[in-house]
């Protein structure tokens, strides 16, 4: 894996079908993927990763996603990838949405810093 490219050079590609599509997010790489869904009126923390990059992949429309200070809003499909160290978090205003986590490096609790946090876990470890 490098260091600025966990994804060695690949991007999510589409691929029509007739009964559908799908969407090549990470083929062939090690990696940790969660899914992630959001409630109305709720949002993450504001908070880093140490070592690990993650790739966030949406899944609906009505995203709003933070990353070192400019806000996104964000529709289906749409991707960031995330270095160490940058500051993040996302929310939903009016409807729930989801998307896909993709984790480059080690997956660690340990690895995530909250800088703020809403629910008064700010400074706190990510339990698993």
């Amino acid at each position: 894996m490098s260091e600025s490219d966990p994804r060695e050079g690949q991007e999510t590609i589409r691929s029509e079908r007739p009964w559908g599509d799908i969407f090549m997010v990470v083929r062939n790489q090690r990696c940790s993927v969660d899914l992630t869904s959001v409630r109305p009126g709720s949002r993450s923390s504001l908070h880093s990763h140490g070592t690990r990059h993650e790739l966030f992949h949406f899944l609906d429309d009505g995203a709003s996603l933070e990353i070192d200070g400019r806000v996104h809003h964000v529709g289906a499909h749409d991707e960031f990838l995330i270095p160490p160290g940058v500051r993040h978090r996302f929310w939903a205003d009016d409807r729930p949405w989801r998307m896909l986590v993709v984790s480059f490096g080690e997956w660690s609790a340990s690895d995530q810093t909250r800088h703020e946090d809403d629910y008064g876990r700010e400074g706190e470890t990510l339990s698993p």
